[in-house]
């Protein structure tokens, strides 16, 4: 149980356990050591009420909960009467000592609730690695195949629960394209706690098969060629099995009023409702429910009816006409009070609607989900219009504290912005656009937290950079040791990790709109929703589009930001250094991290204070310590790097500066110059004194050969001066300075390489010849202005 899921927490423990106790025997846990774990220990017995306690005591589980616990299997019998009678006395007793603690502790996080709600997250990942996931094994997880052989086109779902009872009778009618020759079945998930009353080929009975506790087998008696169409109906009814993060919830408020809600992700919709749980497979949807009279029902898409049934029972008819996920695919039952306010946009109007308990139906609540209006219109602007216009959008209040983004109604369990804004961006990041599998979960988690700092960025009133970078800092992960890109989906507390697949994902994405550039970016995820609109897409499916509107490669950010592990962290040292009159800014940068993290490649923002005046440049860095000497119109005063917070770095670290390799700032002629007939001398100049000879140097033509020269250096310019016996013939010549060049003070070779024609020469890093073509023609031609510097290599 987790403390902030609400004040209901324990009364809803205590119901959910009297409705298992009529089916299941009361039970005692014993844990063993499992298979592989060594020996942690003797054997443990475990009354009911300390499940997780006994695991996270464990020293070998350091906070694990039991079903998490990779060091203990566990086993159970039957406890007797007399035990089970002392048992709910005792929690009688600790319930209402919670209960105490519970609203003690709720005022106490009132004081903090505004402070935290920018950096609030669904939540899901906090509560799922807190809570029990109770008895399913990975290898029962429904299967995604691909290609399927199915296509399913229409869910009309059709629900009777009078909740707090969690015994539910159901129908569904499944409208499935076959999409091969020879299709003679059809899996599909339900729980085997239901029991199957129906199965039907297009109004014909048929037999099935339980392959697991989650799977079924729909024998058609009968083959269906490619794009044949046919009805499957499954009837079931039976009481209701919660799993994940609260699947299916049923209950009492505190105020007396039943509930019923559901929260299917990841793939939990079988605990209440027969699909292909396929996040590849989308269908449209008719969702009813009946309930009593009194208790009002929020669902997807538009409220087509509502009709009493006249045995004091109130029908609800949700109409869902855009594709949609199973696991997105949702019901709340409470005696809500409901609003409608309207969203204004280009094309006419769209109903927002909201489903609020009454206890907690105040202006301030009100106003606070209101937000969401504004919302829409920034998303509007930056994502493309809201995916499902032609329907509504809509907040409902539920149990469950965070948020789940449930298509076109969001399931919040409270009233935090920075929530709002997060659930309401999965409408185009996650619903619309849906991961593949649950591996690129980071695909909406990630989306929809990098949202929540557009919205800071966007929102009325917004300092705008300023709000970015604020809000980025908060969304900063407690850890960077993991992958964004989740390998192991058998954790489903790794598939929501706060750190991995939320928070480092949204900065994979601040990062990449750093590094392409913000036109390029929102470029990128408008084609990335253009391409993929109501369909699935996987972490490839996105490099694919980022690449191919950038037009360069980008798996070097994409292989060590999500395939990979790990940030970067940086030791970084500056100083100044004038050479004939001109001015550099000497600077390295090393990093620091783990080498198990490897070495990051990404460009960094430099920014110099110069006589007053800010001077920015992006310097290159792909190396554990790089060197670069960069040109700056006066010395500077103060110098900054990564001002703007663009990059996920674990420490950035100022230190005093040790000098680096000798670089070459200065030729004449200059690199590709274009000279007249008549020159009779080059001349060399590095930005530090140099250990230098006539052997590190060549000058060759093309056609002339190596042309010899009289050798100077002049050590107070740091100049060489090669003068020729005489002029140089017109020609083609390289100009050849050797890495045996040494810097006087640091004693490193030369960084030579000379790119693009431009520079200070160097790639950051001693060793390499610099190489300078120049030519000499009959004629006089201009030579080229200067270079500035040195450009990022990408």
């Amino acid at each position: 149980m987790v403390l902030n899921r609400g004040k209901s927490a324990a009364r809803r423990g205590r119901r959910q356990w009297c409705v298992a106790k009529r089916t299941h025997p009361f039970r005692e846990i014993y844990l063993l050591p499992a298979a592989g774990a060594g020996n942690p220990g003797v054997i443990h017995r475990i009354p009911p009420p300390h499940y997780s306690r006994a695991a996270t005591q464990h020293p070998l589980c350091s906070g694990k909960e039991l079903a998490c616990c990779p060091y203990f299997d566990y086993t159970m019998r039957e406890i007797p009467q007399e035990a089970r009678d002392m048992f709910f006395l005792a929690r009688y007793k600790i319930a209402t000592l919670c209960r105490l603690l519970i609203l003690l502790y709720l005022g106490v996080i009132a004081v903090h609730a505004r402070a935290e709600e920018s950096i609030e997250l669904c939540s899901r990942s906090r509560l799922l690695q807190q809570a029990h996931a109770r008895g399913l094994s990975p290898a029962l997880l429904p299967q995604q195949t691909s290609p399927s052989d199915t296509d399913v086109l229409h869910y009309s779902l059709s629900l009777t629960v009078q909740p707090p009872d969690s015994y539910l009778t159901g129908k569904n009618v499944m409208t499935i394209r076959s999409l091969r020759n020879d299709l003679n079945e059809f899996r599909f998930q339900l729980a085997d706690s239901f029991t199957i009353t129906t199965l039907q080929l297009d109004g014909r009975p048929i037999s099935f098969t339980r392959i697991n506790p989650v799977t079924v087998q729909a024998e058609f008696g009968r083959a269906y060629r490619a794009e044949e169409t046919f009805e499957l109906t499954v009837g079931y009814e039976g009481f209701t099995r919660t799993e994940g993060f609260g699947s299916i919830v049923f209950g009492v408020r505190s105020s007396g009023a039943p509930y019923a809600y559901t929260l299917s992700e990841p793939w939990f919709s079988y605990t209440w409702w027969p699909c292909k749980d396929d996040n590849t497979d989308k269908a449209t949807a008719d969702i009813t429910v009946t309930v009593p009279e009194g208790l009002v029902v929020a669902s997807n898409g538009l409220l087509r009816s509502v009709e009493s049934t006249g045995q004091g029972q109130t029908r609800y008819h949700w109409v869902h006409r855009y594709p949609v996920a199973p696991y997105l695919i949702s019901f709340a039952v409470t005696n809500y009070n409901t609003w409608t306010v309207n969203f204004e946009h280009a094309n006419g109007t769209m109903p927002v609607q909201f489903f609020i308990f009454p206890e907690d139906d105040t202006a301030e609540h009100r106003a606070a989900w209101e937000k969401c209006v504004d919302m829409l219109s920034v998303f509007n602007r930056i994502f493309g219009t809201y995916p499902f216009i032609e329907e509504k959008y809509g907040i409902y209040q539920f149990g469950f504290q965070g948020g789940m983004e449930h298509q076109t109604m969001t399931g919040q369990g409270g009233f935090w912005e920075g929530v709002t804004a997060h659930e309401l961006a999965h409408q185009w990041w996650g619903d619309m656009v849906t991961c593949k599998t649950w591996h690129d979960i980071w695909l909406n988690e990630g989306f929809a937290t990098y949202s929540q700092a557009l919205w800071a960025e966007n929102k009325p009133g917004s300092s705008g950079f300023p709000a970015l970078r604020s809000t980025m800092q908060l969304l900063k992960p407690s850890r960077v040791d993991g992958s964004v890109y989740c390998y192991d989906i058998s954790d489903i507390g790794r598939i929501f990790s706060s750190s991995f697949s939320y928070r480092k994902a949204a900065w994979v994405l601040h990062q990449l709109r750093h590094v392409v550039g913000d036109a390029p970016f929102f470029a990128i995820l408008y084609e990335y929703r253009n391409r993929y609109r109501y369909d699935s897409a996987s972490t490839e499916d996105f490099i694919a589009v980022a690449e191919s509107v950038y037009g360069k490669s980008l798996r070097w950010f994409f292989d060590e930001w999500v395939y990979g592990i790990g940030a970067p962290a940086y030791r970084w040292r500056w100083a100044n250094r004038q050479v004939n009159g001109k001015n550099y800014l000497l600077l390295s940068v090393e990093q620091t991290q783990p080498d198990t993290y490897g070495v990051f490649t990404m460009p960094i923002d430099i920014r110099a204070t110069c006589n007053g005046q800010s001077w920015t440049r992006a310097i290159w860095n792909d190396a554990r310590t790089e060197y670069y000497v960069l040109p700056i119109p006066a010395p500077a005063s103060s110098v900054a790097l990564d001002e703007g917070g663009w990059i996920l770095a674990t420490e950035i670290q100022n230190a005093p500066y040790v000098p680096g390799p000798p670089v070459v700032v200065d030729t004449a002629p200059t690199p590709g110059a274009r000279v007249s007939y008549g020159l009779d001398q080059l001349r060399v100049t590095f930005h530090t004194e140099v250990i230098v000879s006539a052997s590190d140097f060549e000058v060759r033509g093309q056609r002339q050969g190596v042309q010899p020269f009289i050798f100077q250096y002049d050590p107070a310019t740091c100049t060489v001066t090669l003068r020729f016996l005489q002029p140089l013939p017109p020609d083609v010549y390289t100009l050849r300075v050797r890495d045996t060049v040494r810097a006087a003070d640091s004693g490193l070779t030369l960084d030579g390489e000379v790119r693009e024609a431009v520079l200070p020469s160097g790639d950051g890093q001693p060793g390499g010849d610099a190489v300078v073509y120049f030519s000499v023609t009959l004629q006089a031609h201009p030579s080229p202005p200067p270079p500035v510097g040195r450009r990022p290599r990408r």
